[in-house]
């Protein structure tokens, strides 16, 4: 399938059903609604699947609605699942906890579940459940991640038709809602559900039996999993890693079975052992983050600079040994609002020096906050310093371990990482003043851009696909000219594994290793 807006395959005249055979008509879902097993053979029960991640530390969570690092992302989708989900190419389907649904008008969905289901601990999932899902992440007091992603939904209305459908009326239209219930934040919980150190009870494939943060989860095989078959492991291990190179020697070694962020360089090296490499050219980006709001990117001209310094496709080269493409200063490329005709923007440093010294910043120096939470973040960092040097800016590279503690987010400049996302999903997530994650404190206050807002909840309403495309370009045009990221390229994933990890396929998703699996249960030891 190419790469269609999303909104285009699931939105337009009220009373559009969407239902399994879409994703069918994708060739990624069996007629039992399961991802077809390729690569590998027949697949075969039994083992403990072992992965190494970096990123985490002593605030590791577990939460089926919440997130920080690269291991919570592992460990959340082991035991948690959504209503929707995308499939490999990032293209929505009712393969899910939900059988379809139905968008009864602009303001309104019903969503039909699927019967059947079962939570680890035998309870039958039904609407009452979904309910508290999404009431949970809509709480502002619980601190979750989809937080702000429920600000159009009527959070008091919604209500349970029967047993298993539930009416989802919105308080302004929400063209997005159904990549919304997609996310993988977005898992649904039992009744009463709480984060650990609270059972951890969902409807994934393996129930957790142990966690030590900062450390590593165990999880067992879901007896009562309702997809027929799956999954294959007998225990799941995800083990945390303080860096890449521990993590490449422990695959080299056999002592994990699979590692998230094979650095590219050490492609080669591992391929020469007999292990693989799984290569996913996805919309997943690592930005450096300038905040608007705090000197010296409060001057427009100094981002304009900063943006100027960067040489591209070298960046590419040494950052990502050119597994990657060139990136804008824009994200979600494979959405179909995203604007292609604007300038690419190229090495200019005798025009970031002007632009500095304009700015009264001639000779800047500044601190750049990094860490290994993801392939890239570090090495970045690195190769920037090294070209902000023509410009006469130092960059002084601080690479701390716990960056995602209590002053993440609060930087003036900081790298980051980021997933594929349609371009609305991802504003709502990083570019809005009550976004979870916006490290670039967008957009302004005042002034030009302060619009921003305005323009994202037009979008929104906009039922008509043409319609929206022009507002978002609008947005895109603000972001492009004032904002705060610096985004050199879209990184593929590169993900590394042994060569008896069968079931893996490319993914232009968010997650790496084909979303881990499908939450490992599409994968197996051949």
């Amino acid at each position: 399938m190419t790469d269609l807006s999303r909104r285009q395959v699931i939105t337009g005249a009220a009373g559009l059903v969407v239902v399994g055979g879409l994703a069918a008509a994708c060739g990624t879902t069996t007629s039992s609604g399961s991802v077809s097993a390729t690569g590998g053979g027949t697949p075969k029960r039994g083992g403990n699947f072992r992965l190494g991640v970096t990123g985490g530390g002593s605030k590791d969570l577990f939460d089926g609605q919440n997130i920080i690092t690269k291991p919570d992302q592992a460990r959340l989708v082991s035991a948690f699942e959504t209503l929707l989900t995308f499939d490999d190419n990032y293209q929505l389907t009712t393969d899910g906890l939900a059988e379809s649904y139905t968008q009864d008008n602009p303001k309104q969905y019903t969503i039909h579940l699927r019967q059947g289901v079962e939570f680890q601990n035998g309870k039958t999932m039904t609407a009452d459940d979904v309910i508290y899902s999404i009431k949970r992440i809509a709480t502002k007091g619980n601190g979750l991640t989809g937080y702000s992603a429920t600000a159009t939904i009527d959070v008091a209305g919604i209500k349970a038709l029967d047993k298993y459908t539930v009416l989802l009326p919105l308080n302004t239209p929400d063209s997005t809602i159904p990549q919304t219930l997609a996310g993988y934040t977005f898992g649904i919980v039992p009744v009463g559900y709480q984060a650990y150190p609270h059972p951890q009870i969902g409807t994934g494939a393996y129930k957790l039996t142990s966690f030590t943060p900062g450390q590593q989860s165990v999880s067992e095989r879901n007896p009562n999993y309702w997809r027929s078959g799956e999954p294959y492991f007998d225990t799941v291990t995800i083990i945390d890693f303080s860096d890449s190179t521990a993590q490449v020697n422990a695959l080299l070694g056999g002592q994990i079975d699979a590692m998230t962020d094979l650095p590219p360089s050490q492609v080669k090296v591992v391929q020469s052992r007999g292990l693989q490499a799984l290569v996913s050219k996805t919309g997943g980006w690592i930005p450096l983050c300038m905040a608007i709001d705090m000197p010296p990117f409060d001057d427009v001209r100094v981002r304009q600079a900063m943006r100027l310094i960067v040489d591209r496709q070298g960046i590419i080269e040494q950052v990502l040994s050119g597994y990657g493409f060139v990136g804008n200063d824009l994200y979600a490329p494979f959405d179909a609002g995203y604007d292609h005709a604007l300038p690419q923007r190229t090495q200019d440093i005798g025009e970031a020096k002007s632009l500095l010294k304009a700015a009264g910043h001639a000779n800047l120096s500044i601190d750049l906050h990094t860490t290994n939470g993801a392939a890239g973040m570090v090495e970045l960092a690195t190769v920037f310093q090294a070209q902000a040097q023509a410009a006469g800016v130092t960059v002084n590279v601080l690479n701390d371990p716990n960056y995602y503690g209590n002053e993440y987010l609060k930087l003036a400049f900081s790298v980051d990482f980021w997933g594929t996302r349609g371009y609305l999903n991802q504003v709502q997530q990083g570019s809005l003043p009550n976004s979870p994650y916006n490290e670039t404190h967008w957009p302004p206050k005042s002034g030009t851009g302060s619009n921003f807002v305005s323009l994202y909840n037009q979008a929104l309403a906009a039922t008509d696909p043409a319609k929206r495309t022009e507002i978002e370009y609008e947005m895109q045009q603000l972001e492009y000219d004032l904002g705060g990221y610096i985004i050199p390229f879209f990184n593929n994933l590169v993900d590394g594994y042994s060569s008896q990890v069968k079931g893996l396929q490319p993914s232009k998703g968010t997650l790496n290793l084909d979303s881990f699996g499908h939450g490992y249960r599409t994968i197996w030891f051949g």
